[in-house]
């Protein structure tokens, strides 16, 4: 577990695994994730707000996951699951989040949590859109 006095080594710049990227998220920390908009600041924000609530049902309801494939539609129940519990969260509807937002941040959440943070940014198919965010937006 972290506190607001640890600091990052260089081996945990990503953090080990969802739940410490969740954590430092949740601390104001920044964290390192990957550029899914490409249209601008604001819009991007969104969809790294919706990530690592994404992460945080996949964390909080992980028991329930167990075993299941994607192949097998299993993630389609996971998937409705999820947006109900997100979008019954008052600060998801401020954000007022369109379609395109919610399907970037369902994939990058389900790498976050399925490989790590660590496994997502050292994917050769996304080292040019390596971002830093934090969820107090300037």
């Amino acid at each position: 577990m972290i506190t607001e006095k640890t600091t990052c080594t260089e081996t945990e710049l990503y953090g080990k695994d969802a739940a410490e990227w969740l954590q430092r998220w949740d601390l104001g920390w920044p964290v390192w994730s990957i550029s899914m908009g490409g249209v601008g600041p604001g819009y991007e924000q969104v969809i790294q707000i919706l990530t690592a609530e994404m992460v945080r049902f996949y964390l909080e309801h992980q028991v329930e996951m167990v075993g299941l494939k994607l192949e097998d539609g299993d993630w389609k129940r996971i998937a409705e699951m999820r947006d109900q519990w997100l979008f019954a969260k008052p600060e998801i509807k401020k954000v007022g989040c369109s379609g395109a937002q919610v399907g970037a941040a369902a994939s990058l959440a389900y790498h976050i949590f399925i490989n790590g943070p660590a496994a997502v940014m050292a994917d050769k198919e996304v080292k040019d859109r390596h971002i830093q965010v934090k969820k107090d937006f300037p």
